[in-house]
């Protein structure tokens, strides 16, 4: 994996991109394992928050007046990001609204992500289940000082920590290799059954 790359974190109106709205982001650039710069920022949607997304993130409407609009954040989260490798907790989720907002903004563009979700599920098989608060806990992994789950940064530094423990758990298997990308990419295809052959397997080749 390049030695830098970006952690993203989206509170949103609900859970369809096509009509919901993005209302928080957060971003951090990690370099060589630690947090070298931060991206934050609360958005107003253009129309109430529903209470239960209040409920759930603890971001109500009076937090939002005055706010930029996601057209206006999303071209400024791009340039934040660069051309870095994206990781979520489930990124399918992140993803959606990183492209729809995008679109929206007028600067749509691929872009792959990393999903911290499959892959604890195929190398974290103990844990209770796969909910980020769930695995922090399970795994002892350290907590920020401030903050509160489903809020952005405090979820974005949660997952810089989960990303650290399941890269330690490949480098580990594979003799202390650092893993690329393509590796990420198939250990998330892979099934729960198979990856510890897969990586034995790389070991193997890299001994050889």
């Amino acid at each position: 994996m390049s030695s830098e790359f970006a952690v993203i974190d989206f509170e949103t109106t609900g859970l369809n991109e096509g009509y919901c709205r993005v209302i928080e982001v957060a971003a951090v650039i990690v370099r060589d394992g630690e947090v070298a710069d931060s991206f934050v920022q609360l958005m107003h949607p253009g129309y109430r928050i529903p209470y239960f997304i209040t409920e759930l993130t603890g971001i109500s409407d009076s937090m939002l007046k005055g706010m930029p609009r996601p057209e206006a954040v999303m071209p400024k989260l791009r340039d934040f990001i660069g051309e870095r490798p994206c990781i979520a907790h489930n990124a399918n989720f992140d993803s959606r609204f990183y492209h729809a907002e995008m679109s929206r903004a007028g600067i749509a563009h691929e872009r792959n992500f990393f999903c911290t979700v499959l892959l604890s599920r195929r190398l974290i098989q103990d844990s209770p289940n796969h909910q980020l608060g769930t695995l922090t806990h399970h795994l002892n992994l350290p907590r920020p000082a401030e903050g509160t789950y489903h809020r952005a940064l405090y979820d974005v530094m949660l997952t810089v920590e989960l990303w650290k423990h399941i890269e330690g758990i490949i480098s580990k298997r594979l003799g202390d290799r650092t893993p690329d990308h393509e590796i990420y990419r198939t250990l998330m295809r892979t099934s729960k059954a198979a990856v510890w052959k897969y990586l034995d397997k790389l070991a193997v080749k890299g001994g050889e």
